[in-house]
């Protein structure tokens, strides 16, 4: 029988799954923004530029070997997206690490959950099921442990 989160790790795991959806949420947002960017990059050709030679904001076209027209200057912004979704996918590993080891699942459901941020759209339909399947779980422990405070009185 695989172990059980015991009573007193409920509010770190209630803690633990507001920091999972957030982290959820916001890596899938950056995941379909860098999508649209490496569309917009291999697919069309052109960058997004801040602050500039090209202006405030910019399409500009991609070159690899900077060949095409002026080089442009300022912030690089697909380079940007492409940086913060990294760095807040290791967040989103960490809230999954934290609520995976509070609730004492096996290590396949810690590989299912980090596929979430990895493939477009997914991380919102992971995160919907393990919110239900966490909430579920506590609700029925707790129902569990009152009747069996009840009875022992």
């Amino acid at each position: 029988m695989p172990l059980a989160p015991k009573p007193e790790a409920f509010p770190k795991i209630r803690g633990a799954l507001r920091l999972y959806q957030v982290c959820a949420y916001i890596t899938g947002i950056m995941l379909l923004l860098l999508c649209a960017e490496m569309l917009l990059k291999y697919a069309f050709g052109y960058e997004f530029w801040a602050f500039g030679n090209y202006g405030f904001l910019a399409f500009v076209p991609y070159s690899p070997d900077g060949q095409i027209g002026q080089p442009p200057t300022g912030v690089n912004l697909s380079i940007g997206i492409l940086v913060a979704h990294g760095w807040l996918y290791v967040l989103y590993l960490f809230s999954d690490f934290r609520l995976w080891s509070l609730m004492r699942w096996n290590f396949v459901r810690f590989v299912a959950i980090a596929l979430g941020g990895v493939i477009p759209f997914l991380s919102f339909f992971v995160e919907a099921r393990i919110t239900k399947q966490v909430k579920t779980y506590l609700a029925g422990r707790e129902a569990e442990e009152a009747t069996l405070v009840e009875a022992s009185n």
